[in-house]
């Protein structure tokens, strides 16, 4: 698992709205440094990492919710979403791994059974995995993090 970012520019003096807003975008872009390697998924780690980095910056945004003007609810909204699409597809990986391990261990007859589990994940995991791609489709079209970004700047930059 990735180490979270440091935030730099925070001291016990920052003000809290500047103090947050500099955590948000720094847990925000720890998030996106692993979205290209996510979308390739070929390397369930980078997954995992972005799904740990989204949970650090839904953690953040939660304290902040009573700092900004209603319109920072959808930006909250939509990364929690966005986390809640990870795991879709990330709990799929953990089980496959697991699973895999435990048949290693059961006897031939068995383990016809737990191929069938497998592949019936497989296509489950590959239906959320289209649901991860086309939300981030629509992330993009919407242009979301420019968006974010602006409202953050507006928001907590003084």
């Amino acid at each position: 698992m990735a180490k979270a970012a440091k935030v730099s520019g925070v001291t016990g003096a920052t003000n809290f709205k500047v103090a947050i807003g500099r955590i948000i975008e720094t847990r925000f872009d720890e998030m996106l440094r692993h979205k290209s390697r996510t979308i390739l998924g070929r390397d369930p780690e980078a997954l995992h990492d972005m799904r740990v980095a989204s949970r650090r910056l839904r953690a953040a945004m939660d304290v902040a919710v009573t700092c900004f003007p209603r319109k920072y609810g959808y930006f909250h909204r939509t990364v929690k979403e966005l986390t809640d699409v990870l795991g879709g597809v990330r709990d799929y990986d953990v089980m496959r791994a697991a699973l895999t391990d435990y048949r290693q261990s059961r006897p031939e007859p068995e383990r016809v059974t737990i191929n069938r589990i497998l592949q019936a994940q497989r296509q489950e995991r590959d239906a959320n995995r289209a649901a991860l791609i086309a939300f981030f489709e629509h992330l993009d079209d919407e242009r979301f993090d420019v968006r974010f970004r602006g409202f953050l700047a507006e928001h907590t930059h003084g």
